[in-house]
């Protein structure tokens, strides 16, 4: 016990006294408690009741109400950085103001400053010991490099002071160009018949680009996608595979609904051919150009637009005298308008992945054509841009402008200029002319840098001329020749591109709100146009060639562009090119096409890659291929689990190296609709034909997924299959079956009566339910499956065997069945009925 008159101890000490702490922040803002009424007065009138103002009162109060009650729940649960868009949400908050969109940058500042959040800037965070080593070599090697970059500039001003280069027109004698000022520049020296090596990067990145190449957008690319892995690169390209921005429908949604998507395929390779006309025809000729049926629309009277240089053509290339039976891959083939001289030119676009196998079999046909034809490799001299979307047009229209004459401010007007404008409006280009093509030089966009929205867009005048142009073409009559195909064209358009600097330093000296004054020194970058068709009713794709050093200056003034509709083009990564050519049901090649080389390719690196992946995964995590059960006693899955086990497809084929062959579509039509071709005839001509696969029922296949025919030889088998088929005659296919709401009564009675007399079919797993075909039934694999969002189901697309699927299709009686099989997923016991077509 304490001592009398002592003041008793606190069982605990009192603390220092603290000064008064901040309130906490409010979470709910003032005006979202604020609930507007109405006062009773109004309803009334002369001491009656006015029942109708008195409802119109108590309704906009409730609405108040209710709105009051939305912005409460918003404002009190999501902070500033939480609004923005789905596909930009990260898993942490950014605690820089700059980086929420700008509507919400006061209300992030105060909400940082009550919550006494420091704002992080990235030039003023504390260095770690490893950033200041890093910072003091960075500042050493810059001292070094300090004299080498004066002395390189001073070299470079004094040559731009003495030389101007303009628009010039190659020598072929001298191989010289003259500018304006009468200087003559010698070209470099253009290797022909010879593999080209890309150009020297610049030295801060060339440790980088050691075993591949950079796109001309990599930078832009590299800060804003998913790259693929620095040692393990794309066709020794530096590509793109995804944008780090998530999700999956905003891309569906830009291409066939409202916006646009954009891709850079400066990787797509580009062959020169020069020569006499008739040597490059016999070239064309011996690769299979015209070859199935089509001779007539390509070497006859249909196909003088595409000869004229007018239009272009897309097909199958083949390896040499072997049409139709040994297909390289699918190419663009660009004639350049005739001029002159008696030589001409022409463009083979075709994917990286087959090139070196299509220049390899160019060369030996160059060399036998009498006179003999010239071959150049273009790769990294020609880069393209591929836009799709129903914004497309318009955003292509309001970056690519003619390029203008002098000083005057009137572009630069000829008749392709001027179509080009008109076609505006047009919010698919598969409503113009097939393999349309445009030719014509434009401006360096970097001068109209931001881009601004194209105006009357609505107004029926345009709409009025751009149904002219579909209707009748006004280039197929006359197309001038474009400087794209020339070598000294390109690479003037190359060395006259300024440095950004430059182009800041003339936008700076405008005056505001215009653009700089031409001047007759800027660049004239020749382009080449065409869109190339998908599927029935889907969007066609804008394909722009131009020079390669002049696509990063067009692609940021693209990216940049605000759309009509709102936002800006989507930026495409590989991932979401085979998304969209998926979603129009076409095959993307090289991955479904392994009757091609590049297709096999392909389906090996895949094949090592997923294996890999199963096999890093500890044993009760992972698929027992050996135990899965098939049915009838039967276990283990058929071929490689992993993979599209083709050579498993082929075994009975007697030659092991005997690669399977991709059939074009009309002859496999042709072959399928004869009835009277022998099993000979079918197996000289086997090999792989690519198909659309539609589920019938609920699921989705995926890819390696196994595909049947029906069963040949147990009919009993073959009957349960036949059953599942919903047969369009039959009642259960006319009775509507009850919604999730609730259906009428009559609607319920007649489902169920129509259940009692004719029972469901089994559900996928019952004892009912049929068991899989055996292994000499199977067809074929599928190469891409998923759910598309255009057909609202899922759907896949693969490769069948041509003798198996004919084989089916003859020993079927009733028409209906001839186009069944059933699909099987890679390590599941359980098949689907579903429908194949040709594609």
């Amino acid at each position: 016990m304490p001592p009398k008159g002592a003041e008793q101890s606190k069982k605990r000490k009192q603390g220092p006294i603290e000064p008064s702490r901040p309130k906490k922040r409010v979470k709910v803002f003032q005006h979202a408690r604020t609930i507007e009424a109405q006062k009773a007065d109004q309803a009334f009138k002369d001491g009656e009741l006015d029942v109708a103002k008195f409802v119109q009162a108590r309704e906009f109060e409730i609405r108040a109400l209710e709105d009051s009650m939305q912005k409460s729940r918003k404002s009190s649960n999501q902070r500033a950085f939480q609004q923005v868009p789905r596909e930009l949400r990260r898993r942490t908050a950014s605690h820089n103001v700059k980086k929420v969109p700008k509507r919400l940058r006061r209300r992030a500042a105060r909400e940082m400053i009550e919550d006494n959040t420091p704002t992080v800037t990235r030039r003023r965070r504390e260095p770690t010991p490893h950033l200041h080593l890093r910072l003091e070599t960075a500042r050493r090697l810059q001292l070094l490099g300090e004299k080498a970059k004066a002395r390189k500039q001073k070299r470079k001003t004094e040559a731009a002071m003495e030389v101007t280069v303009e628009r010039a027109v190659e020598s072929k004698s001298s191989h010289k160009l003259e500018g304006l000022t009468g200087v003559k520049i010698r070209l470099p020296r253009v290797k022909k018949n010879a593999l080209r090596t890309p150009g020297k990067p610049p030295a801060k990145f060339r440790k980088r680009q050691i075993n591949k190449t950079w796109l001309p957008t990599h930078i832009y690319h590299s800060k804003r996608a998913h790259m693929t892995p620095p040692k393990n690169p794309l066709w020794r390209f530096a590509i793109p595979l995804t944008p780090t921005m998530k999700g999956y429908r905003p891309t569906h949604r830009a291409s066939t609904a409202q916006g646009a998507v954009a891709w850079d395929m400066s990787y797509i390779s580009t062959i020169s051919l020069e020569g006499p006309e008739k040597s490059i025809e016999g070239l064309l000729k011996a690769l299979g150009v015209g070859a199935g049926g089509t001779y007539e629309s390509t070497w006859g009277r249909q196909g003088q637009k595409w000869r004229r240089g007018t239009r272009t053509w897309q097909g199958w290339l083949y390896d040499r005298n072997q049409a139709l039976t040994n297909p390289i891959a699918p190419v663009t083939i660009i004639w350049c308008p005739p001029a002159q001289s008696q030589g001409r030119k022409l463009f083979v676009r075709l994917h990286p992945s087959a090139f070196l196998q299509l220049w390899e079999e160019v060369l030996r046909l160059s060399k036998v054509q009498k006179p003999k034809v010239t071959v150049e490799d273009l790769r990294f001299e020609i880069g393209s841009i591929e836009v799709i979307g129903p914004q497309s047009t318009e955003a292509l229209v309001a970056t690519l402008r003619a390029a203008q004459q002098g000083d005057t401010e009137v572009e630069y007007e000829n008749q392709t200029a001027s179509v080009w404008r008109g076609l505006a409006p047009a919010t698919n280009a598969a409503s113009l002319p097939a393999n349309a093509l445009l030719a014509f030089n434009v401006s360096d966009p970097r001068l109209r840098f931001p881009p601004r929205a194209l105006q009357n867009l609505q107004d029926p005048l345009a709409h009025q001329n751009l149904l002219q142009y579909c209707a009748q073409w006004p280039l197929d009559e006359s197309q001038d020749p474009t400087g794209l195909f020339d070598t000294g064209t390109r690479l003037v358009a190359a060395r006259s591109m300024r440095s950004q600097t430059s182009i800041d330093r003339r936008k700076g000296m405008a005056i505001p709100g215009t653009y700089p004054t031409p001047l007759p020194t800027d660049p004239h970058i020749p382009i080449l146009l065409f869109a190339s068709r998908g599927g029935s009713g889907s969007q066609a794709k804008w394909t722009v060639l131009m020079p390669w050093k002049c696509l990063g200056s067009v692609w940021r003034s693209l990216m940049y562009y605000p759309l009509s509709t709102g936002g800006q083009v989507r930026l495409g990564g590989l991932r979401e090119q085979r998304q969209v050519a998926f979603e129009a049901s076409l095959p993307w090649f090289p991955a479904d096409y392994p009757g091609t080389k590049a297709g096999i390719q392909w389906e090996e690196e895949q094949r090592s890659q997923k294996k890999a992946d199963w096999e890093k995964r500890p044993k009760g995590k992972r698929i027992s291929w050996d135990t899965i059960p098939l049915g009838k006693g039967r276990k283990g899955e058929v071929g490689m689990g992993w993979a599209c086990d083709w050579e498993y497809l082929f075994r009975d084929i007697t030659n092991p190296q005997y690669p399977p062959k991709h059939i074009p579509r009309d002859v496999a039509s042709e072959m399928i609709r004869s009835t009277n071709a022998s099993n000979r005839e079918t197996n000289e001509i086997d090999g792989l034909v690519v198909v659309k696969i539609t589920l019938l029922t609920k699921g989705v296949p995926q890819t390696c997924a196994r595909l049947y025919r029906l069963p040949t030889e147990d009919e009993e088998l073959r009957r349960k299959w036949l059953d599942l088929f919903p047969r369009p005659n039959s009642i259960a296919a006319q009775v509507v079956r009850p919604q999730r709401l609730p259906a009428p009564t009559h609607v319920q009675n007649r489902y169920l009566a129509t259940s009692l007399l004719n029972p469901m079919p089994p559900t996928p797993g019952s004892k009912a339910y049929p068991d899989v075909p055996a292994e000499e039934d199977l067809i074929g694999f599928i190469t891409t499956g998923n759910f598309n969002l255009g057909e609202g189901k899922g759907i896949g697309i693969g490769s069948l065997r041509l003798s198996k699927m004919a084989q089916s299709v003859k020993s079927t009686e009733v028409v209906a069945h001839q186009r069944l099989c059933i699909v099987r997923e890679a390590g599941q016991g359980v098949g689907r009925v579903a429908r194949w077509e040709l594609v």
